[in-house]
């Protein structure tokens, strides 16, 4: 039985996962341009990683200084972090742990001041693999060709070398696609990706 929140719990929270250039983002584009509430936890994570904080301080312990920016508006230096964490699963592990509770604490904040939305959508790229699935009523896995996939991420500048790391260290597509409730393939033009989206909607939510 797939673990999912509380029915009595209001909004109606549905996560949007999938690996590393499946194409998250574009779904969640599409929802947001028909009206939906979208939040973005990536984006959650870069704010953090702007300043000096609780969060950003337990990252320079663990991780070095080496991280920082020297003439950035991010106080991490992101790229230098992944290219840590995407290639040693216990570093990834420690990283999770320090980050995953403040971006929680952000999630619940919104979720109590958004109460008069019917459903918000919420991009979570790690949800299986840290076991936050049972935090929302629904999942939708975003999948994608492998092919496509890494076509599109050497369009955004990463190396197939790059690429392949990242989604070797995230939980395969065919688990992530068991694991959920609705799944969108991505991998043609984008109004195909609509058109899968209009028919889950038109089911409504309960």
């Amino acid at each position: 039985m797939k673990k999912r929140k509380n029915k009595d719990f209001k909004p109606y929270l549905v996560a949007i996962t999938g690996n590393f250039g499946s194409g998250k983002s574009a779904v969640g584009s599409l929802l947001k341009n028909d009206g939906f509430l979208l939040v973005d936890t990536d984006e959650i994570v870069n704010e953090i990683l702007k300043n000096i904080n609780p969060v950003t301080e337990k990252i320079l312990a663990e991780f070095g200084s080496d991280i920082k920016n020297l003439n950035s508006d991010y106080l991490i230096n992101k790229k230098k972090l992944a290219s840590i964490v995407f290639i040693d699963e216990t570093k990834r592990k420690k990283l999770e742990f320090i980050i995953h509770p403040a971006v929680e604490q952000t999630l619940s904040t919104i979720f109590s001041l958004s109460q008069l939305e019917k459903v918000i959508f919420v991009l979570v790229p790690l949800l299986f693999e840290c076991n936050l699935e049972g935090n929302y009523h629904e999942v939708w896995c975003v999948k994608c060709d492998k092919n496509v996939q890494l076509s599109r991420l050497e369009g955004r500048g990463f190396s197939i070398e790059e690429a392949e790391k990242r989604i070797s260290s995230q939980m395969s597509q065919d688990e992530k696609e068991s694991l959920s409730d609705f799944v969108i393939d991505n991998s043609a033009q984008i109004e195909n990706t609509k058109s899968q989206i209009d028919k889950r909607l038109k089911n409504g939510f309960n």
